[in-house]
Order: structure tokens, then sequence, then C-alpha cells
């Protein structure tokens, strides 16, 4: 894989890159700096078996599966269709496909999955960072991670803004139904929903202008030392 597609994978995990001002979009260890990333506040990972048990839980069974019926339903019901399934569904899900038919225009079919797929390329990257996983092993779990986005997603764009719906999602899903919808509408105003937004509308025209979304991956064959992932 040469140098542009690796770039192409690191910018899978590029929000998590402009929450962080000390990392670099292109580096696949995260920082440049040889220091331990502490991951056991945030993730609860100390170790190299909890990383990828963590990242073959998340990546297809993540936050996102929360919102997959919403959005799938949006995409199948003529508007009569639409109504009339919100009038049968309780409250909670009823505001989440309400969540889905607003942001489905910006995110596409994809609706969140990228807010997964982004965070799993983060821990690959801090991992490396870590000597949990070696950059071979890095490389052919990310490719995982692209051959799933570039199949839902068709655009930069598109993702980027699934990662900042689920962001929104996962930032109020604990809130009690009462103030559920409200604290949903006001994550966009979130101070780190913003620093993201505005570090990728700084710094991805530059990163991602020799990088088009469907852009022809040369993905390497599954490492001996990853025969336990038994998936596409």
């Amino acid at each position: 894989m040469d140098e542009i597609q690796q770039r192409w994978l690191c910018a899978l995990s590029a929000p998590m890159v402009a929450l962080n001002p000390r990392a670099e979009y292109d580096e696949p260890a995260f920082y440049c700096a040889p220091e331990f990333i502490d991951l056991q506040c945030s993730w609860g990972i100390n170790d190299r078996p909890q990383l990828l048990s963590m990242f073959e839980r998340m990546t297809d069974n993540g936050h996102a599966r929360h919102l997959k019926g919403a959005y799938h339903a949006w995409q199948r019901c003529l508007p009569g269709e639409w109504q009339a399934l919100l009038e049968t569904l309780e409250p909670r899900e009823r505001i989440l496909h309400e969540f889905a038919s607003r942001t489905f225009g910006e995110c596409g079919p994809g609706g969140i999955l990228s807010w997964d797929y982004g965070r799993m390329g983060f821990l690959l990257r801090c991992a490396v960072r870590n000597q949990w996983i070696d950059l071979p092993e890095s490389t052919w779990l990310h490719g995982r991670l692209a051959v799933r986005a570039q199949y839902h997603y068709s655009s930069w764009q598109s993702y980027f803004n699934g990662f900042l719906m689920g962001r929104g999602f996962w930032g109020c899903e604990n809130e009690g139904n009462d103030t559920f919808a409200c604290e949903l509408d006001r994550q966009g105003e979130n101070p780190k929903s913003v620093q993201i937004a505005r570090g990728l509308q700084q710094n991805m025209p530059v990163f991602l202008k020799n990088l088009p979304w469907h852009l022809d991956l040369d993905l390497p064959q599954r490492p001996e030392s990853l025969k336990e992932f038994d998936w596409s």
C-alpha cells in the first residue's frame, strides 16, 4: 500500500485528530511524540486483547445499531407510509426516526456508522503508538473499516457528517424521554462538536486534495497474527 492510500486510511479518523490538537492527520501512530496513550480512562483498554475485542465488537455493533432501522425505514417509506410508521412507535423510537429523517440528507444511508468507524480507526492508531499492534496489522484492520465506509457512504463530506451526527447521538443517549429530543437538537452546539467541525473545515480541503472518496485501495492480505479475525 502506497503513501497516498495510507493517508486515505488515516483520514477515516480525521475527526478524532481535529479533537486532539497534538495529533497529526497523516501519522499512523496518531501522535509523532513517542509517548504512551492512556486508553484506560475513556475506553477501558489496557492491552492488545482488549483492543482487538473492542474493535471487533464496535465495528459492526456500535452506536449506529440504535439508528440503523430508522435510516433504513426513511429510505423505503413514502411520505404517507412514514407518517403512519411514526404513529406506531414508542416515544423514544419516534424521536430517533425523526432524527434520521432530518439528517439523512447530510449523511446518507450510512447514517452514523462513521461515528463507530472513525473511533475504531483512532484506537488502531493509538494501538500502533502503544506497540499493541504493528503497522501491517493496523493497515489490514483499517482496510476492513475502509471497505465498509466506501460501501455505506458516497463522499468524505457525508462520512464526516455521519461522524458528527453520531457524536450528537452519543452525547445525549442517556437522557430520559422527556429531554432526549431537545438535547439531541442541541448537540450541534456542543463545544467539542464545534471544534471537530472547524478542524475538519480548516484542514480537510488540503489534506483530502489527492484523496478521492472512491480511491482504489490495494488492501493487504490478513497477517498471520490476526487469523483469529474470521470476518471480511
